[in-house]
């Protein structure tokens, strides 16, 4: 055998390349039940009994858009629950004109300080009472305690009687006014859609990668 023969033959002999070693379905992909970030936007209401907005009436202010008393919603035997989730039914212009009516989810929540480092980013608006300890514990609070930074952050409103004093915080902190009527309850609806307003034009700005 010359050389060019017993070179042909060594190619001949080498063992084929390796295929790649197919994984198991578990590892090629994630679990169905494993969770993406959620996209779902959160309000955080004030926990104290006195506001105007509560955990017990959240649902009917902000989802049905009329004002229900906490005191009201008690006497019906509502019971408190932690986090409250809406279903914000809006419509939704579509690519050829037309108009889709969509329900998007926001979460409602009275214990900020419960939330998870990551879960902040989702942290949309705030219902604001007046005193600065509200936001004790708060990213973003600055070393004298005022929540300025905060305001920069997140949306905030501040929810009152159209005749109640406003409070001296409210006036130089920037929050949106909403003013309820104590009597007048057709007046409410056009005032939480001005909620909505306000606050669908601050996501577009600044939160566009959450659901709304």
């Amino acid at each position: 055998m010359n050389y060019r023969e017993e070179g042909a033959s060594a190619r001949k002999a080498q063992t084929p390349a390796l295929q790649p070693v197919p994984r198991p379905v578990s590892q090629a992909r994630p679990p169905p039940n494993q969770k993406k970030g959620s996209r779902t936007p959160i309000v955080i209401i004030p926990a104290a009994t006195t506001s105007l907005i509560t955990m017990l009436n959240a649902k009917d202010l902000l989802q049905d858009l009329k004002f229900v008393t906490s005191e009201e919603k008690k006497k019906q035997g509502i019971q408190r629950d932690n986090e409250v989730l809406l279903q914000r039914r809006k419509d939704q212009i579509q690519p050829g004109g037309t108009t889709l009516s969509v329900t998007v989810p926001y979460r409602v929540i009275d214990q900020p300080l419960k939330l998870a480092p990551q879960d902040w980013d989702r942290v949309v608006a705030v219902f604001v009472q007046g005193p600065a300890w509200q936001f004790k514990g708060w990213p973003w609070l600055l070393p004298d305690g005022s929540p300025v930074d905060i305001f920069a952050k997140i949306r905030a409103f501040h929810l009152k009687y159209d005749e109640q004093k406003m409070d001296p915080n409210v006036q130089k902190w920037d929050v949106t006014v909403l003013e309820l009527s104590h009597h007048k309850r057709h007046l409410d609806r056009p005032m939480f859609l001005k909620f909505w307003e306000t606050l669908d034009r601050y996501m577009v700005k600044h939160k566009s990668h959450l659901r709304f």
